[in-house]
């Protein structure tokens, strides 16, 4: 087995990124673990908190928060950003996609276009976004 074959878990990875792994292993592939072990990804407070929404128990709910803190850094949802979903919701609606994007979802694309960052997702609602907005996202599986 190559280096680049090997699954995650058995590479030689920071301390940080080898804990984190242990919470998000198996839901996406390969692609996503090395742009999440190059530094790549940043996350805003409702991608947090969906994130530790699904986590098990209380020891693991603050385990993955100090480790999403260490390992992510932080995007500021801006003052704008209800103004912004709103806006982004009733330009969905015009086109009959308003019932693609959650709150949570629109939250996320207003920050990211903010930002000016790629949403890496593996949602199609992102794809939905993009397509009314121009907005950079990349699938990541």
């Amino acid at each position: 087995m190559t280096a680049r074959s090997r699954p995650l878990r058995d590479r030689a990875l920071p301390h940080r990124h080898q804990r984190f792994v242990r919470f998000y292993h198996g839901q996406v592939g390969a692609e996503w673990d090395q742009t999440v072990c190059a530094g790549l990804v940043g996350i805003c407070e409702p991608v947090r908190q969906e994130y530790l929404r699904a986590v098990g128990g209380r020891p693991a709910f603050y385990e993955a928060g100090n480790l999403l803190q260490e390992t992510f850094p932080h995007y500021g949802i801006p003052d704008s950003a209800w103004h912004e979903t709103s806006t982004l919701q009733r330009e969905l609606a015009d086109k009959g996609w308003h019932q693609c994007a959650s709150p949570v979802d629109l939250l996320i694309a207003v920050t990211a276009r903010h930002h000016k960052l790629t949403v890496l997702h593996a949602d199609a609602d992102f794809e939905t976004i993009s397509r009314l907005t121009g907005q950079p996202v990349r699938w990541i599986s």
